[in-house]
């Protein structure tokens, strides 16, 4: 099942980051052939800080958590054993294919952010990424913004954390402004809405660049890009940062807790 194994790899991989910023997702293998994820047993040899992501998965997402039941019930439904298979192959390969899709959409997105970073820079972009990203390049003209830092890590040392940011920058009236692009399956006529937890990663972010003070004077906002309607691209902004930080505050204390690990400064 290597398939399987990767697949699996991919959807629960753990970021981490030195404290100097530098990602640190994977290390050599003690035999030197190649390289793995790096643990929690890593992160506290080597002094890591855990993702902002990595941070919010320890919040419950009964939607998320529901839809994922749901793909492995249709897998399975699809593909019923074939009464030669053992139950561990059997269900190895049910979750595999429920989630080779995340796998791919995973891999669209990755493409359409390799593709706003190449408009934003001014190179060419290939044909059938344009319908994603040019109503966000139309988006920032219209509204004046300047992107200033895109793709960057912020570290936050005193509440033990690190990410990286899509997008920093200033509005028309020249105030902060933090984006984050998602891609997204869009139904016509349907409103797209933020998940648990992605205003928090604003505010976790926002804090990192700017410190708590500047809270009330972000703008920070989801760039929501459908990837099963080419063209469309919806704007969240979240307007209580200071809320959502609180709330990733207390994501901090349960995850240092359940992972025995205080990646802070001050404690280190």
């Amino acid at each position: 099942m290597a398939i399987l194994a990767d697949t699996k790899a991919r959807l629960t991989g753990s970021h981490w980051y030195k404290p100097t910023g530098e990602p640190c997702h994977q290390l050599p293998k003690s035999k030197g052939d190649g390289l793995r994820a790096a643990t929690i047993r890593d992160a506290k040899k080597l002094g890591l800080l855990p993702s902002v992501t990595n941070i919010l998965g320890v919040i419950a997402k009964p939607g998320l958590d529901k839809w994922k039941l749901n793909q492995v019930a249709l897998a399975a439904f699809a593909s019923p054993p074939d009464g030669k298979e053992s139950e561990d192959y059997y269900t190895g390969r049910i979750i595999e294919a429920a989630f080779t899709q995340v796998v791919q959409a995973a891999d669209l997105g990755s493409k359409i952010h390799d593709g706003l970073e190449k408009v934003f820079e001014g190179e060419a972009v290939p044909d059938e990424l344009l319908p994603y990203v040019q109503p966000t390049l139309e988006w920032k003209r219209k509204y004046g913004l300047v992107f200033s830092e895109r793709e960057i890590v912020l570290v936050n040392e005193i509440e033990g954390y690190a990410g990286r940011c899509d997008v920093i920058g200033k509005g028309k009236k020249g105030q902060p402004v933090i984006l984050d692009y998602k891609t997204r399956k869009t139904e016509p006529g349907k409103e797209a809405t933020p998940y648990d937890g992605q205003g928090m990663q604003l505010a976790a972010y926002a804090v990192a660049r700017w410190g708590e003070e500047a809270l009330e004077s972000v703008t920070a906002a989801n760039v929501f890009i459908s990837t099963t309607e080419p063209g469309r691209m919806e704007v969240c902004k979240h307007d209580n940062l200071r809320g959502e930080w609180e709330a990733f505050k207390a994501a901090c204390v349960l995850w240092r807790r359940l992972k025995g690990y205080d990646p802070r400064k001050e404690v280190a």
